[in-house]
């Protein structure tokens, strides 16, 4: 049996973009069925899925990341996919999976062509690229004809995705049957983009105008999983430029495409854009569209000149979130007796008001830096704790290496055997005329069960002094890491903010409490030292508070 005695993993994958032949349920069946037959077994640790991503998507594919991961740490010795379309559909990347897997010693079986995927030669490498230049070719004729099909219904002032505040997505029905979506004004959401307009022609401020909005409760346009449930000053400002509001339907003006090993999206030339009239669908007049317009550019202008959208300058910047609201902190000018200084708050209170965070604390933006600075250098970059991390580090690997010690004598009794069982095949073989195919396909078996078992003989011998080398190398680079880390923090805030976010597993809370003193904010966040040094995952702070001067 060619897995017998194996330790095996199984991937599955299905896309979004292609009507499948087997869906994750049937792969992950049909590949059981393919080790059970073949004298394998299948730890449910060991059993990666992506559901719903695209072939031609590398970087957010967490099932994928985690099976390289894991035969890097040689947890399995084999893994089974369904084929190569299963890994990817890019002609450079998917071999690039591939190999990688490969290197790793785990060896690698297409259970629904009965096949092992080796690298041993040119031919070999030639056939996995060809075979990945027809996955990624059927990926691309497969979006070309989702494109031309959505195309067409642009230019007929149909829906072709996605909703928009101020119409509704009306069916239309040939008997049961849908035969596309079309466009419907709501009256009740085209009163409040009619009132957008107004009120912006007039003068009225983003800020302002948002923030009546959220304190009336108005509903706003929805977000899904990122929305807040409150209206924002940049949808606001996206529907105050939406043509579609005065009869026009704009489509195609970005592509979707691959780069890097993930989907993205890239403007297109606006000579490819598709415009199309539907004067029913008007909501505001030209006159009232043009007046917004006119002030828009302005103040377009003005932000450009402001620097609007450059990178973050400030310490905790991008990072640190409300802990009443989530929303982002900010960065905004404020008083101490009569210096003006540069102060956090709350982004969502300044920009949308009471109604949806009622924290309006302002602390000096100095003093915060600082407590925090001085807090991870105190309290996380501390010898003390690299030293705890070192030490459960050697007690995991210590428990991993006695454990494969353990496993040498049923090991070395395994290869015996094998052995023996080759040498009287290759006998009994050498005493007849003819060459039964049983024998020979008997001996072959065997042979790769041995060579397989020889190599993890190998590697769990060499093991203890590996790691023990590993360790102390490790020691070495995290004392002279941790030195280097503090000398940061006191230098820019660019190079200061780099460090935060490696160390720190999600957001940075600021929460208002009060104090002898009077408010101040409570900063909180959970570090991850190991995240540093190595691809470990060891928590080494829980979170810690500070009290800004």
């Amino acid at each position: 049996m060619r897995l017998l005695n194996m330790r095996i993993a199984l991937y599955a994958r299905r896309s979004t973009d292609e009507h499948q032949m087997a869906s994750v349920e049937v792969q992950l069946q049909e590949a059981q069925r393919y080790v059970l037959a073949n004298g394998g077994t299948v730890a449910p640790q060991h059993v990666f899925i992506d559901d719903a991503v695209s072939r031609a998507e590398f970087k957010k594919r967490p099932g994928l990341i985690s099976l390289l991961n894991a035969a890097n740490a040689g947890q399995f010795d084999a893994v089974i996919v369904r084929d190569d379309s299963r890994l990817g559909g890019d002609t450079f990347r998917s071999g690039l999976v591939i190999q990688d897997l490969l290197e790793t010693g785990t060896r690698l079986f297409y259970y629904y062509k009965n096949e092992e995927v080796t690298l041993d030669g040119a031919v070999d490498k030639f056939m996995i690229a060809a075979r990945s230049f027809a996955a990624e070719l059927e990926r691309e004729k497969t979006s070309q004809r989702t494109h031309e099909h959505l195309l067409t219904k642009a230019r007929r002032g149909f829906v072709v995705g996605g909703r928009v505040y101020g119409y509704d997505n009306a069916e239309v029905l040939d008997g049961e049957q849908r035969v596309r979506v079309e466009y419907k004004i709501n009256e009740e959401q085209a009163q409040i983009v009619r009132e957008l307009f107004k009120r912006y022609a007039e003068g009225e401020g983003l800020r302002s105008i948002v923030k009546d909005l959220n304190a009336r409760r108005v509903p706003p346009p929805r977000a899904g999983k990122r929305g807040t449930g409150s209206w924002a000053t940049s949808a606001v400002w996206s529907m105050l430029r939406r043509e579609r509001y005065r009869g026009i339907l704009v489509w195609n003006t970005r592509e979707k495409t691959y780069k890097g090993g993930t989907k993205v999206r890239i403007a297109r030339d606006p000579s490819e854009w598709i415009r199309t009239e539907v004067p029913q669908l008007r909501i505001v007049d030209d006159e009232l569209w043009f007046a917004v317009q006119a002030r828009a550019q302005t103040q377009e202008h003005r932000e450009t000149r402001r620097g609007a959208g450059r990178p973050a300058r400030h310490l905790l910047s991008g990072l640190a979130r409300c802990g009443q609201c989530g929303g982002p902190m900010t960065v905004t000018n404020g008083k101490r007796s009569y210096e003006t200084v540069k102060v956090y708050g709350c982004a969502y209170s300044r920009d949308r008001g009471k109604a949806v965070c009622t924290n309006t604390l302002r602390r000096p933006m100095d003093d915060i830096n600082d407590a925090v600075a001085r807090w991870i250098s105190q309290t996380v970059l501390s010898e003390e704790l690299l030293l705890d991390v070192i030490h459960h580090v050697r007690t995991l690997l210590a428990e991993r290496t006695t454990k494969t010690t353990t496993e040498l004598p049923r090991m070395e009794k395994e290869a015996t055997r094998l052995r023996t069982e080759i040498d009287r095949l290759v006998t009994a073989l050498a005493t007849i005329d003819q060459k039964p195919e049983a024998v020979i396909r008997a001996i072959a078996e065997r042979q790769e069960e041995l060579s397989a078992l020889e190599a993890r003989l190998r590697g769990a011998k060499a093991a203890p002094e590996a790691i023990q080398l590993e360790l102390r190398r490790m020691e070495a680079e995290a004392r002279q890491r941790l030195d280097e880390l503090k000398g940061t923090l006191t230098r820019k805030p660019e190079q200061a903010r780099e460090v935060i976010s490696m160390l720190f597993d999600g957001p940075i809370k600021l929460t208002p409490i009060e104090t002898p003193e009077g408010k101040r904010f409570w900063v909180e966040g959970s570090a991850n030292l190991w995240a540093l040094f190595a691809a470990g995952c060891l928590k080494s702070a829980s979170p810690a508070g500070f009290e800004p001067a």
